[in-house]
């Protein structure tokens, strides 16, 4: 369901993730006032992002109604360092998180994401491995290569909507029961990573959890993700050569966030 933003409310964290990431990438500090549909997309784009609220360079205009618990917990974890997860918290008496998580998990992508070319894929523990990359690679070039052994705080970081103790314990045992290979990645033809991942995961047979094959299907969680498994030097690195892209990126984000510049004084100026 679409709210007052230009895109799902689902897909809104996704918008400021990439935002916040493509900003931080092209240098651009200048802080800009964005509309969030919810105070925990706040809190979702710093955990995913590893950057406390501070380090954010937004000013969030939370929705009409928001829960004040909400916005004061969902900034508290998110101003930590580095940004704390509600879960300890404890349980919320409001039970907006839990719905916010649903919602965020609920269907498929439906937002048209801009195209961006550099991605990042986990083949994850006892997959087919060479079966896998050798599909990759005939839709990408490979920049790069590493085995890791997650951890249940990288699996926290890589989902951190996810809810259900059950669930999340299955998680943790699955991707942390072994080495996985982690992929830094240039599309041939943007924007058809999730179909790419979709036939490859079909044609190995797979489940809601043991799905084989972890990609990003927004740019924004793709630079998240890159961040994360492969590192701000190299997604520096590459990024640099992909400024029309990024720029376009920018764009779409502002368009979709009701983005506004503000002035020295913080107050918000229309660009």
């Amino acid at each position: 369901m679409n709210g007052p933003l230009g895109i799902a409310d689902k897909d809104a964290p996704k918008a400021l993730l990439g935002l916040v990431l493509h900003r931080h990438l092209t240098g651009d500090a200048e802080p800009v006032r964005v509309q969030v549909s919810s105070p925990w997309d706040v809190w979702w784009a710093c955990y995913r992002a590893g950057l406390p609220f501070s380090g954010l360079g937004v000013e969030p205009v939370m929705p009409y109604g928001a829960c004040r618990g909400c916005i004061a917990d969902a900034l508290e974890c998110a101003s930590a360092v580095p940004p704390r997860h509600p879960d300890e918290l404890g349980e919320r008496p409001c039970g907006c998180l839990r719905l916010w998580a649903v919602r965020m998990r609920s269907g498929p992508e439906t937002t048209g994401w801009p195209r961006f070319a550099l991605t990042v894929a986990l083949i994850k523990p006892d997959a087919p491995a060479e079966l896998i990359t050798d599909r990759l690679s005939a839709g990408h070039e490979v920049l790069g290569a590493w085995a890791r052994t997650l951890t249940a705080a990288d699996t926290r970081r890589m989902y951190p909507e996810a809810y259900g103790e059950d669930y999340i314990a299955a998680v943790d045992a699955y991707l942390t029961s072994g080495p996985s290979r982690v992929m830094l990645l240039r599309s041939h033809d943007p924007g058809t990573t999730a179909d790419i991942k979709t036939r490859i995961r079909d044609e190995i047979g797979n489940d809601r959890l043991r799905n084989h094959l972890h990609m990003p299907d927004n740019p924004g969680e793709a630079l998240a993700d890159l961040a994360h498994l492969v590192g701000w030097g190299l997604l520096q690195e590459f990024h640099e050569g992909a400024d029309d892209a990024a720029n376009a990126c920018l764009a779409f984000y502002r368009a979709a966030l009701g983005v506004r510049d503000t002035d020295a004084d913080g107050v918000a100026a229309s660009r």
